[in-house]
C-alpha cells in the first residue's frame, strides 16, 4: 500500500524543480531545429556525413541519403489498394501452472479499398508444448525457452504470416501494402548464440525476399518513437573537435571537482527525432529517408533497413522499410500514402494495425480461461498435474 502522505513532500519538490523546464526545453528545441535546417541543406548534408564517418562514438546515427531540411508532401492514395497487417500476443510459459507450454496468437487483417471486397479479420492461435518447442540447444547448451525466445518467435511469426498474407493478396490482383507494428530491426539479436541468431535472421531475410520478389512494400510502424538517430548526427555538427571523440570532449577536460560536466552538445539532450521533426513537418508530410546504422543490419543481406518520419496528424511516427522499398519511388510513395490514409481512418493510428492488435491481444481473462480449460482436460483424462501454491495464489484474490 502506498502512503501518499509520506511521498507528498517528494512530489512537491519534484514539481517545484521542473517549473522552468518547459521554457528551457523550448529554447533547446529551437536551437535543434535551426541546426537541422542548416545542416540538411543540399550543400551541407554531405559535409556532415563525412564528419559522422570520422567520429569515434558509440551512438546510432542516421545515414543520410540526401538533403533532409524539408518535409515531403504525401502523394494521393491509389484508388485500388489492399492493406495487410499483423500483430501478435502470447501466453508465456509459466512453471507455476499446470503444464509447461506457451501460446502465440497472431491477429491478421486484410482491408480492401476501391474494390468493394469484404475485409478479412481474424486470428490464429498456436500452442507450443512439445519437447522441441520448450527446450532448444543454442551455442552447445540445452536450455528451456525463456520469455525473450518466445518474444523472438512471436515477432518472426508476425513477419512471416504478414509476408504470406500480403503475397496471397497481391497474387489475386490487389496492389498491397504490408504493415506491422513496431521495428523491423531485430537489434536484440546482437549477442545471442550464433546458431539462434542465424536461424532468426534467415527467417527475416526469407520474408523480405518473398515481398521484394512480388514488389510488395512492407513497413514497420512505430508510434511515439523515442529514437534519436538524427539528433545524434546533429550532436556531431555541434562538436568543436575536428574529429568527434567523446572521451576527449572539451566538457570533460574543463570540469573540476566542484563543477558539472558541460558538453557542447548538451543542448540536444532529451530531444528525440520525433519531437524535433514535429517542428519541421506539416500534417501529411514525411521526412527524407535515412539509413539505420544498427550493427545487426550487416546480417540482413540486401534488405538493409531504412526509415523516415511522418506527421500523421496527432503525432510524428517512425516508419521503417527495407532497402528495396527505400530505393523504389513508386513503392515508397505507396507506403507514405497508405500510412497517412490508415492513420486518418484510425483517428491517429493505422486502423489496420489497431484491428490486428484487437484480434491478437490475449487479456488476463483469456489467460485464466485457457489455463482452467487446460486443467479441466487434464482432470477429464485422469492425467496427474498440479498448480504450484504460487500459481494458485495468483489465480485467487487475497485479503
Amino acid at each position: 500500500m502506498l502512503d501518499l502522505t509520506a511521498v507528498k513532500g517528494q512530489v512537491d519538490a519534484m514539481v517545484a524543480a521542473q517549473v522552468d523546464a518547459p521554457a528551457l526545453f523550448e529554447e533547446r528545441l529551437v536551437q535543434a531545429v535551426d541546426l537541422l535546417v542548416e545542416w540538411g541543406q543540399p550543400d551541407r548534408w554531405q559535409q556532415l556525413q563525412q564528419m559522422i564517418q570520422k567520429a569515434r562514438v558509440s551512438w546510432l546515427f542516421a545515414d543520410f541519403c540526401g538533403p533532409f531540411c524539408e518535409g515531403i508532401d504525401a502523394p494521393p492514395r491509389p484508388q485500388h489498394l489492399s492493406v495487410a497487417a499483423t500483430d501478435g500476443s502470447q501466453i508465456f510459459p509459466d512453471r507455476h501452472e499446470i503444464s509447461p507450454c506457451y501460446l502465440l496468437n497472431i491477429g491478421y487483417v486484410l482491408l480492401h479499398y476501391g474494390s468493394g471486397e469484404r475485409a478479412l479479420i481474424s486470428s490464429r492461435p498456436q500452442l507450443y508444448w512439445q519437447d522441441q518447442d520448450l527446450y532448444q540447444e543454442w551455442g552447445g547448451r540445452r536450455t528451456g525457452v525463456s520469455r525473450d525466445v518466445v518474444g523472438f518467435r512471436r515477432s518472426l511469426l508476425e513477419l512471416t504470416e504478414l509476408a504470406e498474407l500480403a503475397a496471397a493478396s497481391q497474387a489475386e490482383g490487389h496492389p498491397t501494402v504490408a504493415l506491422t507494428d513496431g521495428t523491423l530491426i531485430m537489434w536484440s539479436l546482437e549477442g545471442r548464440a550464433p546458431d539462434f541468431r542465424d536461424d532468426c535472421l534467415g527467417q527475416i531475410r526469407g520474408a523480405f525476399d518473398l515481398l521484394a520478389e512480388r514488389r510488395i512494400p512492407v513497413a514497420g510502424y512505430i508510434s511515439r518513437p523515442g529514437g534519436s538517430d538524427l539528433v545524434n548526427a546533429l550532436r556531431v555538427a555541434m562538436c568543436p573537435m575536428t574529429v568527434t571523440q567523446c572521451d576527449q570532449c572539451p566538457g570533460l577536460q574543463s570540469a573540476g571537482e566542484d563543477l558539472p560536466v558541460v558538453r557542447p552538445c548538451d543542448p540536444l539532450e532529451g530531444i528525440s527525432d520525433g519531437v524535433l521533426l514535429r517542428r519541421l513537418l506539416q500534417p501529411g508530410q514525411r521526412s527524407a529517408v535515412f539509413g539505420s546504422t544498427s550493427q545487426i543490419l550487416s546480417d540482413y543481406g540486401a534488405h538493409h533497413i531504412h526509415f523516415f518520419y511522418v506527421h500523421v496528424g496527432k503525432e510524428v511516427a517512425r516508419v521503417e522499410i527495407p532497402a528495396y522499398v527505400a530505393e523504389d519511388q513508386q513503392l515508397l510513395d505507396r507506403v507514405h500514402a497508405c500510412v497517412i490514409d490508415q492513420a486518418a481512418k484510425g483517428q491517429g493510428y493505422p486502423v489496420s494495425l489497431a484491428e490486428a492488435h484487437e484480434r491478437a491481444v490475449v487479456r488476463g481473462a483469456d489467460r485464466e480461461a485457457f489455463y482452467r480449460y487446460l486443467e479441466d482436460m487434464f482432470v477429464r483424462h485422469d492425467i496427474r498435474a498440479r498448480v504450484s501454491l504460487k500459481g494458485l495464489r495468483k489465480r485467487s484474490a487475497g485479503i
